[in-house]
């Protein structure tokens, strides 16, 4: 989904194996799309926020358009102006974190994946939704052990800043973007990473040409991570 403003953090539940090692790699997955199947999450949050707003109904179509772009982007398509921002903000938090408690799901195989990448890099969690959302969705699937870094969409803030923030605070030699949209790809070519596209999310094979690597599930992820960090 796609939020508000919010703060990085590490993960108080962290595994002591991932914050112990030294590791000179971070995988950085995007949350929707990637980890988190929301398609359906995201197309009742998106109606139920644009109606209690007063923008009208909108189409399954519209929803799935606004699923990858940030909250700034999507304000401005949608007309909402700094004067109804933060009411935009508020409603899109706390509809995420209701709906993703009640009916979010991770795709199949996502844990295994997470488990199998944990011992080799540092992983972490960057989205466009906002931070309590991310946080729900680590505690609703069970997956806080395996993160080690986590942000949520902070205005003024892009995908490729974080990224080259957490490289030098982990000291990575390396880092790997996985994404399921455009927007991922073009933000780890701006932060030099190596762009996996995931073509079980959201984007089309087509949207994802531009990036490095193509998957086509999670045990296919972590096969093409696992082949970057023997590289590295």
């Amino acid at each position: 989904m796609n939020g508000t403003s919010a703060c990085t953090g590490v993960s108080p539940a962290c595994g002591a194996q991932v914050l112990a090692a030294a590791h000179p790699v971070l995988i950085v997955f995007d949350l929707d799309g990637t980890l988190a199947d929301s398609r359906e999450l995201a197309r009742i949050s998106f109606k139920r926020v644009f109606a209690l707003m007063g923008c009208g109904e909108i189409t399954d179509e519209q929803a799935d358009s606004f699923n990858g772009p940030d909250a700034d982007e999507i304000c401005r398509v949608m007309g909402i102006g700094p004067d109804r921002r933060g009411m935009y903000d508020r409603l899109v938090d706390e509809t995420d974190v209701e709906l993703v408690r009640s009916i979010g799901r991770m795709f199949p195989g996502t844990e295994d994946m997470l488990m199998a990448l944990a011992p080799w890099a540092r992983l972490s969690i960057l989205t466009n939704g906002t931070e309590r959302y991310c946080e729900a969705c680590m505690d609703a699937f069970g997956i806080a052990p395996y993160i080690s870094l986590h942000s949520g969409f902070v205005s003024g803030v892009s995908k490729a800043q974080r990224m080259s923030m957490w490289a030098e605070q982990t000291g990575a030699r390396r880092v790997i973007c996985v994404g399921d949209r455009v927007t991922d790809i073009l933000q780890a070519r701006k932060a030099g990473a190596y762009a996996i596209g995931v073509t079980y999310g959201m984007g089309t094979t087509q949207e994802l040409s531009g990036a490095d690597c193509l998957c086509a599930s999670p045990a296919e992820v972590a096969e093409a991570c696992l082949r970057v960090i023997r590289e590295a």
